[in-house]
C-alpha cells in the first residue's frame, strides 16, 4: 500500500468516524439487526447503516453520536485554530438538537442549561452526570493535533471538562491522544495503544490500570486462538464490567478499543464488529473513536465500499478542517526556522536563544528584588523617604526570598521537570505539592489554593474561588519562553496554568505577559512592537466584575496606559500621569499591574537599568511591575544588559541557579520540543 498523503489520512479519519456514528446508532435503535446467534458468526454479519429510523412524536428519543462528532469539528472550523473550554461552551450552549432533550444526552443537556444560566465553562462539568458520550467530540481535537498526542491529551480534558467530570474528562482525552497518534507516519496499531498507555500511566494510573488488566485479558485469549477469543469476547470479555465504570452512560470507549486495536488493528471491519456484537452501552461511542483511528491510519480505503457511498458525503463536509491544521503546521516549521536562528546566532559568547532568556530570568529576578522594599507605598511615598529614589538593589537576599522569583523559577523548573513537553495546571499544582509548604504562601490567596490542592481538589479549577492579586502575572514568563514566537499557545496555556491560583482579570493579563514574553524573541522585535502585540490580543468586551472600574475594557486601560508613556522619556516624570489616569482600587490589581509594566517598559525602550529603577519607584506593586518590566527588558536587550554593579551584590548560588535554569531551558526547547514540532512537519511532507 501506497503511504498517505495528511490531507488522505484526516479524510481517513473523518469518514472512519462517520461510519462508526452511524453503525453504532444503527445497532442503537435496531438492535435486532445485529444479533448473532453463537459466536462463531460475529465476523459474518451484515453491518448497515439504518436508514428507516423515524422520531417519534411527543416522545423522548434517541440521537446520533454523529452529532457530538460534528460540534467537536465545527468548533475547530468557527475558531480556526486551538480551541478552549469556552469555545466549545459557546457551540454546545446554542446547539438547538441537544436543547431538545434527547434521553441518551440527558447529561450533556443539564450542561446545556446550566451554561445558559450562566455557569463557568471550566466548571460547569464538575458535577455533571458520568457520561462518556463526549468522547465522540474528540475527532477534531485528535485531528488538530496530529502527531502530537500529548497536547491532544491536554486539550482533550480542557474541552470535555464542560461536559465531564475528572475521569469522563481523561477519557476523552485519552482518545484525542489515540486518533493524533494514528496520524504518526507508518505507525503500527501497537505503538498507538503503547503511547495512549504512557499518557494514561503519567495521568491517571486508575484508568492505566483498568487499561492494563483488560489488555493482559485479551492477549491470554487471543493467545488460545480465535475460535476461543470470540467465544470469551461474545460471553463477557466484549461486555461492560459495571463493577469497574459504575453507573456511567457510554464506558469508556477505550477500555474496548485498545486490545482489539492491538491484536487485529490491521482489520477496522473486524474491530467495529466485535465492538457492536454483542453490544453494550460503550458501543455507541467505541465505534467512533475506532473508526477514527482506523480511517487515519490506513485511509478511508481500509473501510468496506458500500459504507463509504454514504459516509463520504458526509465527512466532505467538514473538509476545510484540513486547511486550519495545515496552516498551523506551516506556522510551526516558521517558529522552527527563527529558533534554530536564535541558538545559531552569537551574542558575546553565547546564543542569542540564551542569551535572551537568561537576560529575561535575570533581569525580572533583579527588578523583583529592587522593587520589593517599597510594595504597598505611593511614589510620592518612596520619594520622601528616598531622597532621589531608589537607584539600587537595597536588599540582594530578595533576589532568592521574594515570592515573584520563587514561583517563576519553580515554573521554570516545571518545564524542566516535564523534559520537553508542556505543563498544565496539574503539573504545576504537583510541583507545589513537592516542593513546597503552606509557609510559603500568602493564606488568603495562593496558600488557599495551596490547602485546596493538597486536599485533592483538581488543579485545573481551584483558581475559581480566589481573590484576584496579581499573584499569576507576576511569574507567567517561562510560559512565553516556552512557547517563544507562538503567541497563540503562549496566551492558552498561561490562562490554563493560571486557572490553578486565580481567575478573572488575573487569568487574562497573565496571558497577556506571555503573549509579550513570546513575541520579545522575534528577531525584528521592538518595545513598540511588544506592546501593539499585547494590545491587540487585549480584550475589548466590556468588564463583567469590579464595576468601580472607570474603563470600558482590558484594552481600553491598556490603551491608556501605553499612550501616557509615549509622551515621556524619564521613568520619574511618567509616574504622576499614570498615576492621575491609570491607579485602580487596590496596589496588587492585576491588570493595573500589567499596564504600568508595560508603560514602565516603554519609557525605558527596553533598558533595564531604568526599567527596574521604574518599576520600583512607581510603587504599588512595585515588585512585580519592576521585575515585569525589566524581564522584558532583558529579554529584549540581553543578560549582557543587567548591570554588572547590581549583580556583584548577589550570592553566586542564585545567580548560578538563574543561569543553570537559563541553559536548561535552551536544552528542553532545542532538543526536546523542537524535535516533537520536526516530526510533525513530516506531515506536511507526506
Amino acid at each position: 500500500m501506497e503511504r498517505l498523503n495528511f490531507e488522505e489520512k484526516i479524510d481517513g479519519c473523518l469518514t472512519g468516524a462517520v461510519i462508526g456514528a452511524e453503525l453504532g446508532f444503527s445497532e442503537l435503535v435496531k438492535p435486532d439487526k445485529f444479533q448473532v446467534d453463537n459466536p462463531e458468526n460475529i465476523f459474518n454479519i451484515k453491518l448497515k447503516r439504518i436508514t428507516d429510523y423515524k422520531e417519534e412524536k411527543h416522545r423522548i428519543n434517541i440521537g446520533n453520536t454523529l452529532h457530538f462528532v460534528r460540534l467537536g469539528i465545527e468548533v475547530y472550523l468557527k475558531k480556526k485554530g486551538r480551541v478552549l473550554p469556552e469555545d466549545f461552551a459557546e457551540i454546545l450552549r446554542e446547539d438547538e438538537e441537544i436543547s431538545r432533550g434527547v434521553f441518551i444526552w440527558d447529561g450533556i443537556h443539564t450542561i446545556q442549561e446550566i451554561l445558559k444560566e450562566g455557569m463557568h465553562p471550566r466548571l460547569s462539568g464538575l458535577g455533571a452526570t458520568p457520561s462518556g458520550f463526549v468522547c465522540a467530540s474528540m475527532i477534531g481535537t485528535g485531528i488538530y493535533h496530529a502527531g502530537d498526542p500529548e497536547y491532544a491529551y491536554i486539550d482533550g480534558v480542557e474541552i470535555a471538562s464542560v461536559v465531564q467530570p475528572k475521569d469522563g474528562a481523561d477519557w476523552a482525552g485519552l482518545c484525542a491522544a489515540a486518533i493524533a497518534s494514528s496520524f504518526i507516519p507508518e505507525v503500527k496499531p501497537s505503538e498507538i495503544v503503547e503511547k495512549v498507555m504512557k499518557i494514561a500511566f503519567k495521568n491517571n494510573k486508575n484508568i492505566f490500570y483498568q487499561y492494563n488488566h483488560f489488555l493482559r485479558e485479551n492477549r491470554r485469549f487471543f493467545n488460545k486462538g480465535e475460535k476461543e477469543f470470540l467465544k470469551w469476547w461474545f460471553y463477557g470479555g466484549g461486555h461492560t464490567d459495571w463493577n469497574k465504570f459504575g453507573r456511567w452512560l457510554a464506558p469508556d470507549p477505550l477500555y474496548h478499543i485498545l486490545p482489539l486495536l492491538e491484536l487485529m488493528g490491521e482489520d477496522p471491519c473486524k474491530i467495529i464488529s466485535l465492538l457492536l456484537i454483542p453490544a453494550n452501552n460503550s458501543s455507541y461511542v467505541s465505534t467512533v473513536i475506532a473508526g477514527a483511528i482506523s480511517g487515519a491510519m490506513s485511509g478511508k480505503w481500509v473501510f468496506q465500499k458500500e459504507w463509504l457511498e454514504w459516509a463520504e458525503p458526509i465527512a466532505r463536509k467538514w473538509s476545510l478542517l484540513k486547511g486550519i491544521v495545515k496552516q498551523r503546521l506551516k506556522k510551526e516549521r516558521e517558529i522552527i526556522r527563527i529558533t534554530e536562528k536564535l541558538n545559531m546566532e552569537k551574542q558575546e559568547g553565547s546564543t542569542l536563544i540564551f542569551d535572551k532568556i537568561y537576560g529575561c530570568l535575570l533581569a525580572g529576578s533583579v527588578g523583583n528584588a529592587m522593587g520589593s522594599p517599597v510594595e504597598g507605598m505611593f511614589y510620592y511615598e518612596i520619594d520622601k523617604k528616598y531622597k532621589g529614589g531608589i537607584t539600587t538593589v537595597l536588599n540582594p537576599e530578595r533576589l532568592e526570598g521574594e515570592d515573584d522569583n520563587q514561583m517563576a523559577m519553580l515554573l521554570v523548573e516545571t518545564y524542566i521537570e516535564r523534559d520537553g513537553q508542556p505543563v498544565t495546571a496539574r503539573h504545576f499544582g504537583e510541583m507545589w505539592k513537592m516542593r513546597l509548604d503552606e509557609y510559603h504562601f500568602y493564606p488568603h490567596c495562593m496558600g488557599s489554593a495551596y490547602q485546596m490542592i493538597r486536599d485533592g481538589w483538581d488543579p485545573r479549577i481551584v483558581g475559581h474561588w480566589k481573590p484576584v492579586t496579581g499573584s499569576t502575572v507576576m511569574c507567567m514568563e517561562p510560559v512565553g519562553i516556552y512557547h517563544m514566537l507562538d503567541n497563540e499557545f503562549a496566551m492558552i496555556d498561561a490562562m490554563e496554568i493560571s486557572y490553578m491560583y486565580q481567575r478573572g482579570l488575573d487569568v487574562v493579563a497573565a496571558s497577556l505577559l506571555a503573549v509579550a514574553v513570546s513575541e520579545a524573541f522575534r528577531p525584528d522585535a521592538e518595545v513598540e512592537s511588544i506592546c501593539k502585540k499585547v494590545l491587540s490580543c487585549a480584550p475589548k468586551g466590556r468588564f463583567k466584575t469590579f464595576d468601580r472600574r472607570p474603563f470600558k475594557s482590558c484594552y481600553d486601560y491598556l490603551e491608556i496606559c501605553l499612550e501616557i508613556a509615549d509622551k515621556y522619556d524619564d521613568v520619574f516624570e511618567v509616574r504622576k500621569p499614570l498615576y492621575e489616569k491609570c491607579l485602580l482600587y487596590h496596589c496588587i490589581d492585576p491588570l493595573e499591574v500589567l499596564g504600568l509594566s508595560l508603560a514602565i517598559f516603554k519609557v525605558a525602550k527596553g533598558d533595564v537599568k531604568k526599567a527596574a529603577i521604574g518599576g520600583t519607584n512607581i510603587g504599588r506593586d512595585s515588585d512585580t511591575i519592576a521585575g515585569r518590566a525589566a524581564m522584558l527588558s532583558g529579554l529584549l536587550k540581553g543578560g549582557k544588559n543587567v548591570p554588572a554593579e547590581w549583580l556583584s551584590l548577589f550570592k553566586p548560588e542564585p545567580l548560578e541557579r538563574i543561569k543553570h535554569n537559563a541553559e536548561r531551558l535552551v536544552n528542553l526547547i532545542i532538543n526536546k520540543k523542537l524535535k516533537k514540532m520536526k516530526e510533525r512537519q513530516i506531515l506536511l511532507e507526506m
